[in-house]
């Protein structure tokens, strides 16, 4: 069988390196010719002489559908799995109808599901990395009459060797590791340690995956600073060392599609805590088993549950090895592989008696770029003010993402 895996690049955001874990576990697990193809990395087209993957750039930044559509002509495909590609959109309904054309969600906004809404006609089968996004569009495609298959498969990871974790007596070793940006909670880390200073808890907290001006100088200004370690931008081979070497993984994002990171940090047994709203993390945690759970802003809970974990060390070892297992057995690259391989097995033989309805030819032209919402028109610095303060604000933060 031949199936094609198409992102926007393999290079940004977490979407290609998920989808180049599931196809790297195919390639184990099956002998199907598989395809990493992506639509804006540059020109490129080489066989990985380790793994038979067939990898493609194919260097595009305008007209997209029709250079996509042209692409799946001259390599016919069995099945497409698209993941967040709004470029080639206009192709959906131009895809072979000998080949089963899967979409795949990676985020809970609703502009992504509607992706799967506006081309129920044209597709066959939907995955969902989490059940909180499964559940309202699967409301949506039955009111549309939507003939495919739908299911939720989470991520998985490849996890490195596990590594004796060392007992440490020291301070706390708190961890945050993503994007530093005000959707992902990273301005709560500031009362966080100011509670925790009130409650005499020593910790440091170790910031990876960049660098934020603001949230330095507030740190700075409240007289954290020495309690705060910038790594940086570290490899990604790199993250599981430095979860290796802490003890409380900190998601302070306010709605998490799903998280490979909180994922990543378990699996080396560092003890998750997130906020205890409809998202990946609380599809991922097991509450006192795994990980923590707390109520969305509650700071000082936050605070009261890493008390607890300094003062009863033998609770944190019983969470530590929880989160090992968990992430290890209900997250692993195989589990999500195996999964995904029954999906696409069911969709084929699905659609053979549910067919989607598909035009011959190519999409119609396009010479201007994907519309931009009046918000994405607005100076990028006035747009960070505006995320800052809305994401600054628990309730009004998950109406917005739950729209």
């Amino acid at each position: 069988m031949r199936l094609t895996s198409v992102i926007a690049s393999l290079s940004s955001g977490g979407i290609g390196p998920v989808c180049l874990y599931a196809v790297l576990g195919m390639a184990k697990v099956t002998d199907w010719q598989l395809t990493l193809l992506a639509i804006h990395d540059p020109v490129s087209d080489e066989i990985d002489p380790e793994n038979g993957i067939r990898r493609v750039g194919l260097g595009l930044d305008s007209d997209c559908a029709r250079a996509f559509i042209r692409w799946l002509n001259e390599n016919p495909q069995d099945v497409v799995i698209t993941s967040d590609v709004s470029r080639i959109e206009s192709a959906f309904r131009f895809i072979p109808i000998d080949t089963r054309h899967i979409v795949q969600i990676h985020d809970s906004g609703r502009r992504y599901r509607e992706v799967a809404v506006r081309n129920a006609t044209w597709i066959d089968g939907v995955i969902c990395v989490g059940k909180h996004i499964e559940a309202p569009l699967r409301q949506s495609l039955d009111n549309v009459g939507f003939k495919g298959l739908l299911r939720t498969i989470h991520n998985g990871a490849d996890f490195p060797q596990l590594s004796d974790r060392k007992s440490h007596a020291g301070p706390l070793r708190l961890l945050f590791m993503g994007r530093l940006e005000a959707m992902k909670g990273v301005f709560d880390l500031v009362p966080l340690l100011l509670q925790l200073r009130r409650f005499d808890i020593p910790v440091t907290l170790n910031i990876v995956g960049g660098e934020n001006a603001a949230l330095r100088r507030q740190f700075e200004r409240k007289g954290l600073g020495d309690l705060v370690i910038w790594s940086g931008r570290v490899p990604h081979s790199r993250c599981y060392e430095v979860a290796s070497a802490s003890d409380i993984f900190l998601m302070t994002s306010r709605k998490e599609s799903f998280g490979m990171v909180t994922i990543e940090a378990m699996s080396m047994g560092c003890v998750p805590i997130a906020y205890d709203v409809p998202c990946g993390s609380t599809e991922i945690i097991e509450h006192g088993k795994s990980g923590l759970l707390v109520p969305m802003g509650n700071i000082v809970g936050w605070a009261e549950r890493i008390r607890e974990l300094h003062l009863e060390r033998e609770r944190f070892a019983e969470l530590s090895a929880g989160a090992i297992d968990r992430a290890r057995g209900a997250f692993s690259a195989e589990v999500m592989v195996g999964n995904m391989v029954e999906f696409i097995g069911g969709t084929r033989i699905h659609a053979e008696e549910n067919p989607s309805s598909r035009h011959d030819g190519l999409p119609p032209a396009s010479t201007t770029a994907v519309p931009t919402s009046g918000y994405q028109r607005l100076p990028l610095g006035l747009r960070d003010w505006i995320r800052k303060v809305v994401y600054s604000i628990p309730r009004l933060s998950l109406w917005l993402l739950n729209r």
